[in-house]
């Protein structure tokens, strides 16, 4: 789910295919000056990709670009169904928000009060997490559990059950008091979904289906269970256009797990701004409003929602991705609009929806993105490569995590250091500097990787930088 765990991309292919453009579908309004900019889009990177736009007294505009399959013809269109991946979190703090104007539940009420078995939930300093901690995305709780190893690392969540949950909860080792800082958790948004809905007896996706899908007219909306819908579901790709499984939930169902199409979440912005009547007005308003700090000055937190401040406009937002998927929404309450993208790859759309919403948010330019890519990586192809002993490297083998699903094995073969990361394949690295054993690159793709110096014989860690990015893995 976006703002998701990296993953390392290997072998990535920059060659773009022809694509099928297509503008509206069956009916929708149509967005014509939208569609060029999604037609180049889709020309660099990405497979499909549909934009909605919403505003006062005017019906939902739709554009579509691309392909629903890299072997087909077919365009998407605004019922074409997606994983809507972490924009679910704004579902989840709207049941909630429902729950609490119904007086059901308080905003300060502790989540251990509807725990099995009498389990504490508690910060640092033995206070209680309370609905708002989790809520606000500041309960300290961590991003993924450490319970979280997947039978298929592919779709890591579909497993993951309450013994799971139950076990991560009993590890955790809270650090920080709770609200003393932003930290983005999808374990706590799935803990959140599972309390509310053990507080109304019943499961998530019922209690979500019943207070919050129903009554916004969205029953076509469905939480991507084991087994759920797959109808007019789009297949989803990595950021190399390959094919990747669809995503499925257990117990964590409330971070990332509702999927619907981009007609559908044009009717939840409309009812969100008060453009279509509803029973959940006064829920959208608390769930919208300021209720915390959020991950920067420039940002602040509702109950689910990201309340950015850009160029002086307020603005609610939520993005969401899988492996396969990517997702982007705003709403601007002063203006009465709303604009979402929806992606059956991994790209990046954030700029898209914004672009969408006002027609000014300048795009990122992806061509030039693309070609400093393929120099980078013709650059490190033709990196010359050190030596170093085969028994310097011994140190470095092992098994290093990123996350508690995501792992990257070293093994030193045939005086030789190849790397593999979960569900992908192995790859060699080459040392940078004669007779350092610490620093390494590789071929396949622009990746940096620097050991710590070993501690009792091994290392215990590395630094490993890529697109930007440096993140630090861990030996287990």
């Amino acid at each position: 789910m976006r703002r998701r765990q990296a993953l390392v991309q290997v072998g990535a292919a920059f060659a773009a295919p022809a694509f099928a453009q297509g503008v509206g579908a069956q009916g929708a309004a149509a967005m014509p000056e939208l569609a060029p900019v999604l037609a180049a889009r889709v020309r660099h990177e990405g497979v499909g990709l549909v934009a909605m736009q919403a505003q006062a007294g005017a019906a939902a505009r739709f554009a579509t670009a691309g392909r629903v399959r890299l072997d087909g013809d077919a365009p998407p269109d605004p019922d074409t169904r997606f994983e809507y991946g972490s924009i679910t979190k704004t579902f989840t703090a709207m049941l909630l928000a429902d729950m609490v104007t119904r007086g059901e539940v308080a905003l300060d009420d502790a989540v251990e009060s509807v725990l099995p078995d009498g389990r504490k939930l508690r910060d640092s300093a033995g206070d209680p997490l309370r609905f708002i901690d989790l809520a606000t995305q500041r309960s300290g709780l961590p991003r993924l559990p450490a319970t979280l190893t997947p039978k298929q690392p592919s779709d890591p969540y579909a497993d993951y059950d309450e013994q799971h949950l139950w076990a991560g909860l009993a590890a955790w080792k809270p650090e920080h008091r709770l609200g003393q800082r932003f930290e983005y958790s999808n374990l706590g948004f799935g803990l959140l979904g599972e309390a509310l809905a053990r507080r109304l007896k019943t499961d998530y996706a019922t209690a979500l289906a019943q207070r919050v899908l129903a009554p916004l007219g969205l029953n076509s909306l469905v939480v991507r269970t084991p087994g759920a819908w797959t109808e007019r579901l789009a297949p989803g790709h990595d950021a190399e256009r390959r094919p990747v499984p669809p995503w499925q939930f257990g117990v964590l169902a409330g971070a990332g797990g509702v999927g619907g199409s981009a007609r559908e979440l044009a009717r939840y912005a409309q009812c969100a701004l008060g453009q279509i009547d509803n029973p959940l007005a006064r829920a959208f308003r608390l769930a919208m409003q300021r209720h915390a700090d959020g991950p920067e000055p420039r940002v602040a937190m509702g109950l689910g929602w990201m309340l950015p401040t850009l160029a002086g406009r307020a603005l609610v937002n939520h993005d969401g991705g899988t492996f396969g998927m990517s997702s982007s929404l705003f709403l601007e309450p002063a203006t009465g609009r709303a604009a979402a993208v929806l992606a059956n790859a991994f790209v990046v759309v954030q700029d898209l929806a914004l672009y969408a919403l006002d027609g000014n948010t300048p795009l990122r330019n992806v061509a030039a993105e693309v070609a400093a890519a393929v120099e980078q990586r013709r650059a490190m192809t033709e990196r010359t490569a050190a030596a170093v002993p085969a028994d310097a490297m011994k140190p470095l083998e092992g098994s290093y995590a990123l996350t508690p699903q995501f792992k990257i094995a070293m093994r030193v073969r045939e005086g030789r250091l190849f790397s593999q990361a979960t569900g992908q394949g192995e790859f060699e690295l080459f040392a940078r500097e004669a007779g350092n054993p610490l620093r390494w690159f590789a071929r396949v793709a622009p990746i940096e990787i620097e050991f710590e110096a070993p501690a009792s014989g091994k290392s215990p860690a590395f630094q490993l930088r890529q697109a930007g990015q440096k993140l630090r893995a861990v030996r287990e």
